[in-house]
Formats: C-alpha cells, structure tokens, sequence
C-alpha cells in the first residue's frame, strides 16, 4: 500500500480531544451524534491527531493495521461508529526533539496518556 494509499485510510482530526472548558458539553453531544446516513458515518473508531507528514510509512501502516482492527470489534458491537468513545493516537515532539506519543479516549479525563513508543500507545487499546 503506498504512502497516500494508507493516509486516506485513516480518520485524521485536526480539532479537540475532549479537554478544555467546554469539554463535558462536548462529550454529551458527541454521545448524542448519529449519522443521517450510513455514508455519513465515520470512516474509523480512531483518529489520528496532526499532520500525515510527521509520522513516517512504518507508523503510518501500525497505525492502518490498528485502525482496522479497532474499528472491526466496534462495528461487531454497535450499528454506526459516530458518537463511539473515539481514539485518538498522536506524534508529538519533546523541545529536544524526542518524539512520544498522544493516547486517549474521547472521555478520558485523568491518568496517563501518553506512552514513550508508537508500540506502547497501541497496546493499552489492545489491552482493553
């Protein structure tokens, strides 16, 4: 699969992840999203957070391969993916440099969301 191929396969998000002022009105209507129809529905259980450009091809094919997965055991479950307790996975930088990685669910509020490796950020969604 080519570059472009596998960033048209996943959700990107450019906006919020549910913190801020206004974050619990935001997840009660989030809660309450359903798609008029079913090509209105989102394309995956996961999003992405940032630009295509900072993730290389390696993390770009984990991160399809996990979309993929995450999104096949939602759709087992429940009839459509908007308003589902999104994944959000993101590559940050340190000031030095030294990338991490962004894990969180739309109604996390506390706790630890951020994992050393791209490895380590799946697998606590794996876990569950």
């Amino acid at each position: 699969m080519t570059r472009e191929e596998m960033i048209k396969k996943l959700m990107w998000n450019s906006g919020g992840t549910g913190f801020g002022p206004c974050e619990r009105a935001g997840v009660m209507i989030w809660n309450d999203m359903k798609p008029k129809t079913p090509e209105e529905d989102w394309i995956s259980v996961v999003a992405i957070q940032g630009d295509p450009d900072r993730y290389t091809d390696g993390e770009l094919e984990k991160l399809v391969i996990f979309s993929e997965e995450r999104t096949k055991r939602y759709d087992g479950l429940f009839r459509w993916r908007m308003g589902c307790n999104l994944i959000f996975i993101g590559k940050e930088f340190h000031w030095d440099g030294h990338a991490y990685w962004f894990r969180k669910r739309m109604t996390w509020k506390m706790g630890s969301m951020y994992s050393e490796t791209l490895d380590e950020a799946l697998e606590v969604f794996r876990r569950n």
